[in-house]
């Protein structure tokens, strides 16, 4: 049970530091940056390899692929944040993998507005007094 817990506390931390240096790493390069979200990392058991999920939401003329090459070639860089910041034995070697989570959930929050709001019109519409005579 206590290297599950340590597993869950090291990829918490590796994911705060990735989120952290982002901005560093991203510093003069054209690609925005604040459209990369790290959303968990899932570390296996010999702490050697990092699956580290991203949720990417594409700007203008930047699409989810261009960041995700963005993400694979700055790898090593990220990589030395983690063997710089979080001490263990080994770095362990990143994999970038996107997920929908994020948008899966801005999807359902709007809906739940737009049901809302269809809700609202029609308690409006019900409480007006007729004016046909």
């Amino acid at each position: 049970m206590g290297n599950v817990d340590r597993i869950a506390r090291v990829s918490e931390m590796i994911r705060r530091e990735l989120a952290l240096s982002i901005y560093h790493i991203g510093l003069g390069d054209p690609t925005d940056t604040g459209a990369i979200s790290f959303v968990s990392v899932e570390l296996s058991r010999d702490l050697r390899s990092a699956s580290v999920f991203v949720s990417l939401m594409p700007t203008g003329d930047i699409s989810t692929e261009d960041l995700m090459k963005w993400l694979r070639r700055h790898r090593v860089d990220f990589q030395k944040v983690i063997a710089d910041k979080v001490s263990l034995k080994y770095t362990p070697k990143l994999f970038f993998k996107q997920t929908l989570s994020i948008e899966k959930g801005d999807n359902v929050l709007h809906l739940l507005n737009e049901l809302e709001q269809a809700e609202s019109n029609a308690t409006t519409e019900e409480a007006e007094p007729s004016t046909e005579d």
